[in-house]
Formats: C-alpha cells, structure tokens, sequence
C-alpha cells in the first residue's frame, strides 16, 4: 500500500519530474543545467511522495543516490547517513568511514576520560596522568562537543529550539575552549583534538574526495535532503560551503543536490547563488488532479469524490489516504490525524504542541485571539507561533495554511467533541465581550458600516455556529439578511465565514447555504438581490427575517431604478406585517423617485405614526417636501432629523438644497459644511457648497470646492457644469467653454449645461455656436426661461427682432419677475426706434 501511495502522490507532479530528469539528461557544463532543486511547498503537499519519485527516476539513469531525512542531528550524521546508503549501492567511502570510525573512538575516550573524573556520587574520582581532575566547571564532553557541532544552529529547529536557547552562547564558547584545552592534556595527538573538536572540519574534505571517487564511476551522484525545515539550521551553511566552494575540496561536477522543505531557501545565505537553483514550489492538487488520482483508484462516484475532495483539503497524501480506504466509506480514514502528527513531530514541548492546537480554531489571529485561544502557560508563544513554517502573518494578522488548519479542525473534532465545544464557546464568548464593549460607542445604524465590528460579529457568529451548530443556524439567516443591506464585499464575507463554519462543524446545510451564496455574488460588484432571493427561499427564515430580507431587496430595487420589482417587495412585505415602519420609509423614498410626491409624503407621515421621530423618516419627508416646493416643512423637518442625529449626512445636504431654494445662501453654505464634516468623501455636496459660494460671489472658493468634488469623482458632470458656470461669471471663457463641453459629453441631455456653454458664446460674439447650443437646450427643455432669454438676446445682437421679442415674451410667461429679461426688450426696442413700456410689460 506504500508503494502504491507513493506513486498515486505523484499525480499532477508530471511537469516537475520531467524537469528533475531532463536535468539529468544534460551534460554538467550545459549552461541550462542545474545542480540544486528545491521543492518547497506546505505539510501535506507530497513532497516526500516526490522525492521518492526523483529518486527512483535518478536510480532508472544509474546516478547513485543518498537520503538525509530530518533524523540526523549534525553534519557529521548527515555525512554518515549519505555514506551508509552509498555502501549499499557498492560504492562504500572508506577514507571517510576509517576516519569517522576514529572519530567515534576519541569520541567515546573523551567521554570516559570524563567519566571516570565526575564519578556518580559515592564513587572515587580517578586522576589524570598529572594527578589532577579536570579543572572545576569543566564542561560535560558529551554536552560541549554536542554543542561545537551544532548546538547553536539547533537552537532554530523547531521543537527543541527552547531548550538549545536556554544555554547561553557566551557560556557555550567559554566551556569550548575549556574543553579543548582539558583535551590537549589528555590527547598528545593535536589532530585528535581537533577531530573531536571540528569533526566536520576535519571530515568533510574526506567526504567530499570518496564522493569524487564514486562520482567516476557513475553518470551522477545525486543527494537528497528530506524535511530540510528541520535540518537546515544544522546543514544549509555546510552545504553551501560544500557546494559553492572549495574550502573542504571540490566536489564532482556530475553531483546534483536535491532539498524538500515547507519554506523557500534563505535569501540571507543562497541570496547570490538562487539563479543556480531550480526551485519547484508545490500547492495542493487542482480538483482536476484530485480527480485523476481518485479515477485512478476506480473511485469516481459524485459522492464520495465531493467527500475525499472536501475533507481532504486536495492535500495530496490525505486525498491518497483516503482513496486507498476505497469508494464505500472515504470518511474513515483518518488522515487528518497522520497530517496532525507529521506538522507536530519536531515540537517536544507539550505547553506549545497545544497551543499549535488551539491556534488552528480561530479563523485569524492576532495577539488578544491568541491569548484567548491558547491555555495562560502558553501566553508567551505567540512570536514563536509565528514563525512556524505554515503559518502567515500578514501585518499583525496570521493565519494557518489552509489545508493545514482544516485537517488541525477535523482532527479535533474527532478526537474530542468537548474539547471542541469548549474551545469554541470560549472564543464565540471572547469575540462577544468585544463585540459589545464596541457597541457601547457604536450606534446600530453605524455598526454594519464598521469593520471591526463586522470582524467581531462574524467571528462570534462561526464559533457559535461551531460549538451550537442546530440552535445558531435559525438566527444565522436574519444575520445574513441584516449584512445584504451592506455591499457586496460585505455579504460575501458573511457567505464564507457561513460556508466555513459548515465545513468546519460537519453542518451541511449551514455548508450549502454558505456556498449558494457565493456562488450568486461572484465578485464585490455583484447585486445582492439573487442573494436575498436565495434567503427568502430558505425555509428556517421566520416572518420578522422575511419582512426584514423583502424590505433590504426592495432597497437594491429602488436604488437599481426597478421600480415596479421595489414596489411588489413593499406590497409583500406589507402583508406579513403592516406595521412595519421601514417598508414605509422605503416606499416613501422610492415614490418621491417616480415623482409621485402625495403618496412619498403619505408614506413617510405612516412611517413617523410607527416610530416617532425616526430622523431617517423625518429627514424623507423633508426633501419631499422640498420637491413639492413646501420649503417651510422641509425645513422644519430636517432640524427635528440632524437635532435627532447629527451625523446624517444627507439630511444636512437635503437643509443645503433647501436654503439654495430660498436663497437663504449662509445657511445653506453653512449646511453644506456640516454635512461634509460627517461625510468627507461625497463630491456631491461640495459641488453643493460651491453653488452656495457662486451665488454668494465668492468665487475662489466655489473653485475649490469644484476641483475637491473633481478629485474624488473625476468624471463628475455635475462638477464640471458648476465649475464652467463660475469662470463663465467670472469672465475666464476659455475655462468655462472647457468644463462646460467636458460637462456636455458627459450628460449630453442636460439643457443647463447647454444654456450655459452658449451664453458664453454670445458673450464672446460667436453666435452661430451660441444658437446651436441654446437651441438644443430648448429643444430638451422648451421651458427653460433662462435659455429664452439669452437666445432672445442673441436674436436681438443680430438684430432679429421678432425672434428676440418672441423669446423675451416666453421668458416673461415664465418668470414674470426675472429683471434681466425685461432690460433686454427695452434694447431691442430702441433697436426698432421705439421707446419700451415699462407700465405695460407683464408682471
């Protein structure tokens, strides 16, 4: 069975074994070939099922071959085992075995040398040849000579790094030095001592001539290291040194060097030399590969490849492990379990082993998750925690490798419901206490809007539905009825942590829900109304969730310009619950956007019966009442909507309009201020606040508030009218023809804009473009007072006067009071050599 998973890790692994044997199918001088690969990828990914493939495919073109698996512990047991496994292949490296035999013997003498002068207690201390002991402090051999070859580098592997750290470097040299010098008097062999002290040192260069030996005799010799993590503390610069120079001899050239770990290679060390690897990073298999493997194994039942595919993660040894337990029951092959230990292997430490534990249940972490997550004893881990190999910290926020903490989640709730609920209640409760320590500042019409908030909601909410997976899921749908009256980002964040949770508890429904979501909201542009129709669809949504889902898709309706489709979502609504106030509030609004202004007052007037003074209410009955002209009402209705909540930004801007209305302008400019104060990044009510100031005269001002509204929205035509509109007052036409055209393009069926652009026009004697500009406004809007009288005046420059009376009449018919034109008759009458009436002009 092995062997058989061995092969069945290599599926989707074709590009890089043909890239490993292609290499050894080039000569060593082709300036293409290789002699370092790294695969580097995640716990679980099939690394070691690769290697074991490259070995065999080096073995199938005659190169000999070594493995050096993270059981070596120093360089000399690297150099050891590589030797041992090319004596079985008949190619034994005597000068290096004679001398590591020797080394191993001093070894063993300096250690009873010292034995013999620490006796256990009770025993007496034999003397040296001097008759004294060694001095006192003198290290332990065995200790210090562990330390010389590679205590200080084992200090980063993980697992026994803690106990490496806790002798201190400077304590470590100093009882090297002492040990050296106690050996020099008891071996009268200086190159003993050095053995015994640098064995690599002294080693290495015998190695590496017994390896040129072999290498003559066969096409390649090619080295592997296994579980590099693990071993790179103690072999990465010895081998760097044995690879990319000649300081322990030249190694041959027909060598290739192999390494297998879950991190990429140190840029601090192989920084100048990565252009000499060929790196194969490896991923979890595609669901294409997965699939290929489980055909592979007869297994190709919906079913049971949806179950192998979902649980395993596409991991490649688990998506392996369970194919091998056959198509009947993929779930119980406990793989999780196998991945679980492999990750904790290298960490002794029972205290960290759990908090590896604990730390894959929270989706993220950060400090305060952290302690909340793990056991008080623990507390001090977190910056160790993050420098495990699959674990990602993305600016004070990591996060487990995926397939990592999946298997971590299944592993745990396998071997220990409780433990499980307990460590999900404790963290829905830690997220809960900071949810609601939020709140107290946090008004709920803001709280969507926040997204700490929103972190600390869903994060509750997963870890509820994983310790309480029936009794939660009823309230999850209103939860995620609440988040589609925010944008898209936001649902989708709702439907994946939903989706998780599933996934994590074994809840399929909560699972399925979670993925129908994200399917109809594929990106963070999509309309939430396939979303909400998905909810109302659901059968554990209660009367108040369907009221609450049909009144937010209402909502998308109205602000989408679906009118009817908006209409039909209030009506239903309405007759689950004919008290609810928001279906009149959104009804309101949606009737003053068809113009029907009676039945919007109505709606909100019903709105306010329900919930008196509701400021969003009030402030929707205020710009109604200002479209119907009733300015008074308007007013009185938006002070009740901002004294009742100040940072309603819009209902500033609704008192804005209104001042503009009534020429009322400091208040209005003063309105306008207000609103931007809670809503600094609408361009809309800076172009507001600088109509205030060009009515006023101050230009500069409305100027700069036009170039604000352009930086946040640079294709504003709103923006650019009103600009045009103040160089146009201010005499700068070339600037004022530029804005208002730029305005033109981009709504081409305002009249205002027209008008505008051809005023200019006649003010700078171009009148045939002054014509085609003021004809097209009327012809949009034959209304349009403004423009009749400037085309009057243009008719009366060309002394065409009829046409130009004609105008002046219609723009007297429509504003009777409008000064400017009644001056321009009296110039066209003194053109015909008639005096005007005043007495008898209209109005």
């Amino acid at each position: 069975m092995i062997a058989r998973q061995h092969r069945s890790g290599i599926v989707g692994r074709q590009a890089e074994l043909a890239c490993f044997q292609d290499n050894l199918r080039q000569p060593p001088d082709d300036a293409s070939h290789r002699f370092v690969f790294h695969l580097h990828g995640d716990s679980g990914v099939g690394k070691t099922f690769l290697l074991q493939q490259l070995i065999s495919g080096a073995r199938a073109q005659r190169a000999l071959t070594a493995c050096v698996s993270d059981s070596v512990r120093s360089v000399v047991d690297a150099m050891e085992t590589v030797s041992a496994e090319l004596a079985q292949q008949g190619f034994p490296l005597r000068k290096f075995d004679a001398l590591l035999t020797a080394y191993r013997r001093k070894l063993h003498e300096a250690e009873a040398l010292y034995h013999s002068a620490h006796p256990p207690p009770g025993r007496p201390v034999d003397r040296t040849r001097d008759g004294r002991g060694p001095q006192d402090g003198a290290p332990s051999a065995t200790s210090r000579v562990a330390a010389r070859i590679g205590l200080a580098s084992l200090a980063l592997v993980p697992g026994i790094g803690f106990v490496a750290g806790a002798v201190d470097a400077a304590e470590v040299a100093q009882a090297t030095d002492r040990l050296r010098e106690w050996l020099g008097g008891h071996f009268h062999n200086r190159e003993d001592v050095e053995l015994v002290m640098s064995p690599e040192k002294t080693l290495t260069p015998l190695f590496a001539e017994d390896l040129r030996e072999a290498a003559a005799r066969r096409p390649w010799v090619v080295l592997f290291f296994d579980d590099y993590e693990c071993t790179a503390p103690v072999l990465d610069d010895w081998l760097r040194e044995l690879l990319l120079s000649r300081v322990h001899g030249k190694l041959p050239a027909n060598t290739v060097v192999a390494l297998a770990g879950q991190q990429p290679l140190s840029y601090a060390g192989w920084g100048d030399h990565l252009g000499l690897v060929q790196h194969l990073p490896l991923d979890v298999f595609t669901e294409a590969e997965a699939r290929q493997l489980l055909a592979a194994k007869g297994i190709t039942d919906e079913l049971s490849v949806g179950v192998i595919l979902r649980e395993s993660g596409r991991l490649p040894r688990q998506v392996a492990l369970m194919a091998e337990n056959g198509p009947d029951d993929p779930h119980s092959a406990d793989v999780s379990g196998a991945t679980v230990e492999r990750v904790l292997k290298n960490i002794d430490d029972p205290v960290r082993r759990a908090a590896v534990r604990a730390c894959a249940v929270p989706r993220r972490l950060d400090e305060e998750v952290y302690r909340a997550a793990v056991e008080p004893e623990a507390a001090v881990f977190s910056g160790w925690l993050r420098t495990l190999p699959f674990v990602t910290d993305h600016g004070g926020i990591w996060q487990y490798n995926e397939p990592i903490r999946a298997a971590f989640l299944r592993d745990e709730r396998n071997r220990s419901p409780e433990r499980w609920h307990d460590r999900h209640r404790a963290l829905a409760g830690a997220f809960e206490e900071w949810r609601l320590r939020l709140e107290e500042t946090l008004p709920p019409e803001d709280r969507w809007a926040d997204d700490r908030w929103v972190e600390f909601a869903l994060e509750e909410r997963y870890h509820h539905l994983c310790a309480f997976p029936q009794s939660f899921l009823r309230t999850t749908a209103r939860f995620l009825v609440d988040a589609c009256a925010c944008e898209p980002a936001r649902i989708r964040r709702c439907a994946d942590m939903l989706a998780q949770a599933g996934e994590a508890a074994g809840l399929e429904a909560a699972r399925s829900l979670g993925q129908r979501l994200l399917a109809v909201l594929p990106d963070e542009r999509a309309d939430a109304v396939p979303a909400l129709d998905t909810l109302l669809a659901e059968p554990g949504l209660d009367t108040a969730g369907r009221v609450a889902a049909l009144v937010a898709r209402g909502e998308r309706h109205r602000r989408a310009g679906r009118a009817e489709e908006a209409l039909a979502d209030y009506r239903q609504a309405l007759q689950l619950d004919p008290t609810c106030p928001r279906v009149f509030t959104g009804r309101g609004a949606l009737h003053r956007a068809m113009g029907r202004l009676d039945e919007s007052r109505s709606d909100f007037s019903r709105a306010l019966e329900l919930t008196p003074g509701d400021p969003a209410a009030l402030a929707g009955r205020g710009a109604t009442h200002r479209l119907m002209e009733r300015y008074g009402d308007a007013l009185a209705d938006l002070q009740r909507a901002v004294a009742i909540r100040p940072e309603l930004h819009w209902a500033h801007a609704e008192r804005g309009w209104t001042y503009l209305a009534t020429r009322q302008l400091d208040e209005a400019r003063a309105a306008f201020t207000s609103a931007l104060e809670h809503r600094p990044d609408d361009s809309r009510l800076f172009i507001g606040r600088a109509s205030a100031h060009r009515y006023i005269g101050d230009y500069d001002l409305a100027l700069a508030d036009c170039g604000h509204a352009l930086r946040l929205k640079p294709d504003s035509w709103w923006a650019h009218a009103v600009r045009g509109a103040t160089y146009r007052l201010l005499e700068r036409y070339d600037e004022a023809v530029a804005d208002l055209t730029r305005a033109i393009d981009l709504r081409p069926d305002y009249d205002w804009c027209l008008a505008g652009r051809g005023e200019v026009h006649r003010r700078e004697g171009r009148f045939v473009e002054a014509l085609r500009d003021l004809d097209h406004a009327l012809r949009i809007q034959p209304d349009n007072d403004w423009a009749l009288a400037r085309r009057g005046a243009v008719y009366c420059a060309q002394q065409r006067t009829q046409e130009a009376l004609a105008d002046f009449q219609r723009s007297w018919d429509n504003m009777p009071d409008y000064d400017w034109a009644l001056i321009k008759p009296g110039q066209t009458y003194r053109l015909m050599g008639h005096e005007f009436d005043w007495y008898s002009a209209p109005g």
